[in-house]
């Protein structure tokens, strides 16, 4: 039997983003442009960040960090249950579309404005970012709700190459269903393996790809933007379910 082709996420994954998109909500929020951590209410960054692995499409992370400045002071402990997240972000009718491409402008006008701060906010996971450069491979696939340019850009700058043809990637609301047909199209291989620290990427991703045969082998990320019953939901749905040093000396092997 063939090794399934290897699909990786990046935000959560490959790359820790999570700080950088609580400024970029924020501002796109209040049409500013702010560069650092400790100019946001420190109460709604709390929340943001130990709320975020709710979010999928980036469109949706505004709407969380809207919520969160409304509350911050009166629940500053706040952990939404899906059932509440779901809420929040049905109130609002903006298409996620236009709201990710919002996201993205946002993204793009603090990093012109200042790149040094916007890097900053960002940083490999290690020890798996610098297998990934000692191992180099030209078929990195990325399937990612980040936006193209950013995933360049940052790539780059901590020394991983990736070719431009192997982002898949949110921009212009593009779901991961949507880039992951492509790559099948592309690439027209019998079996694919994806990691994802999302439970509900990868539950999209099975219920819509593996309902009459199983083509795309998941497996959960613990060490990325995840929830406290993540693990088992994952373990419950008969995905793989890996840490950082599993999922690294597995890498190394290769």
């Amino acid at each position: 039997m063939s090794t399934p082709m290897l699909i990786f996420d990046y935000d959560g994954v490959l790359l820790d983003s999570v700080r950088e998109i609580a400024v970029t909500a924020y501002n796109m929020l209040n049409n500013t442009i702010i560069t650092r951590l400790d100019q946001l209410p420190q109460n709604a960054l709390k929340l943001f960040l130990c709320n975020r692995f709710h979010v999928q499409p980036i469109g949706d992370a505004p709407v969380l960090m809207k919520y969160f400045l409304e509350i911050g002071e009166d629940d500053p402990n706040k952990l939404l249950s899906p059932q509440e997240y779901e809420a929040i972000i049905k109130q609002v009718d903006e298409p996620v579309a236009a709201r990710t491409t919002r996201f993205f402008e946002t993204r793009n006008l603090f990093k012109a404005k200042e790149i040094n701060a916007w890097i900053e906010l960002n940083a490999p996971v290690q020890p798996l970012w610098q297998i990934m450069i000692e191992k180099p491979t030209e078929n990195l696939v990325l399937l990612t709700n980040k936006n193209r340019e950013a995933t360049i850009s940052l790539s780059s700058h901590f020394g991983l190459t990736i070719s431009n043809d192997n982002i898949y990637s949110g921009d212009h609301g593009t779901t991961k269903i949507e880039n992951m047909t492509q790559i099948m199209q592309r690439f027209r291989q019998p079996t694919y393996a994806f990691i994802d620290d999302s439970v509900k990427n990868l539950r999209e991703l099975d219920e819509h790809f593996n309902r009459e045969e199983k083509t795309i082998s998941l497996i959960f990320a613990t060490w990325g933007y995840t929830g406290p019953d993540d693990a088992r939901t994952a373990e419950d749905f008969g995905y793989q379910v890996v840490t950082i040093d599993e999922f690294a000396e597995s890498m190394q092997a290769i």
